[in-house]
């Protein structure tokens, strides 16, 4: 795990926080959507990217064809095609024009797609993670199923926001810092912990369908929080909070005992996550000191990970048995 200090990116839990000194900026979005309407716009946003990518095609035109017809960059078609940037009204009719879609119909379901399809499901955070991660994220709102394995920190999903930042604090070295360089980092910190909260929605109604968490048992006993950041409160709130979590009817958690000896789990952590459209190939996340890898194209890798999360979840606890590993460490830290 990279631990680098301002103006580099620091690997924390499944994401890369930038701490590139910068002045903060926060797109106005409505923080008020429920998960059920993120996801809609998520899904919305995918469906209508394949739609324009599927009629392109079919046509016989490439990216650079149509950018050079409109005279627009290419970058900005494979923006457009690849999500990360939202269709204008405008841009929309034009690349219809092009396209020879001229049916009332066809336009009309198209415009509709693309008017859901500009909200955000997610707020402005290119400051403060990497592309990739936001592209987990965005697939992480729609998906349908995941599977998560860590064996350093309680993941993201399930972290309380003292646990979350006490483990920031230390990573971004706050302590370190004077009173100029720490407060856009303080900062930075609040927006993370907050778009936390957001992800957590996916296990409300409408959210996620089952999430699936293997946890190396080192994590039960890596006291985050001691010292400035909360002492043993943090830690014990945040072992509480991990055993409520193991009775949600969407989560399935289990710890992976020391007694389970050497395990495919050792080379690092990984997500894998699953969705509903079956023309949607699931989706492998992983990050380790040099940076972050995410894939749909290698499906005989993701297979692979696939399979070794369910070993993992053969040999790991849950439930009574899970209690009994956590409980322990609770009355140590009492």
């Amino acid at each position: 795990m990279q631990t680098a200090g301002p103006g580099f990116p620091v690997q924390y839990s499944g994401y890369t926080v930038h701490t590139r000194r910068k002045q903060c900026h926060r797109e106005q979005w409505d923080l008020d959507m429920s998960v059920r309407e993120r996801r809609k716009a998520a899904l919305e946003r995918k469906r209508l990217i394949r739609r324009l990518s599927g009629i392109r095609q079919k046509i016989g035109l490439t990216q650079a064809q149509v950018a050079g017809v409109l005279r627009w960059s290419q970058s900005k078609v494979h923006r457009i095609e690849s999500g990360e940037n939202s269709i204008s009204y405008t841009d929309l009719l034009a690349l219809l024009k092009v396209y020879d879609v001229s049916e009332d119909e066809v336009v009309k379901e198209l415009t509709e797609m693309a008017d859901v399809a500009r909200q955000r499901s997610l707020p402005e955070m290119s400051d403060i993670h990497s592309k990739d991660f936001r592209d987990y994220l965005e697939a992480e709102i729609i998906a349908h199923t995941m599977r998560e394995f860590e064996y350093s920190f309680v993941p993201g999903l399930l972290q309380t926001p003292e646990y979350a930042e006490a483990v920031l604090h230390t990573l971004l070295q706050t302590a370190s810092l004077n009173g100029e360089e720490k407060e856009p980092v303080l900062e930075r910190i609040r927006r993370i912990i907050e778009l936390r909260a957001l992800r957590q929605q996916i296990f409300h109604d409408g959210g996620i369908s089952q999430a699936s968490f293997v946890l190396d048992e080192a994590v039960l006993h890596r006291n985050v929080g001691i010292g400035e950041h909360g002492g043993n409160a943090v830690m014990q709130a945040q072992l509480e909070h991990l055993k409520k979590m193991s009775r949600h009817p969407r989560v399935d958690l289990r710890i992976l005992p020391f007694g389970a000896g050497a395990h495919v789990g050792m080379n690092g952590p990984f997500v894998i996550l699953a969705f509903p459209d079956p023309d949607d190939f699931p989706l492998l996340y992983l990050e380790n000191a040099a940076g972050e890898y995410l894939t749909k194209h290698d499906q005989r890798q993701v297979r692979q990970f696939i399979t070794n999360f369910e070993t993992l979840q053969t040999q790991s606890v849950r439930e009574d048995k899970l209690d009994d590993l956590i409980d322990p460490v609770l009355t140590r830290l009492d």
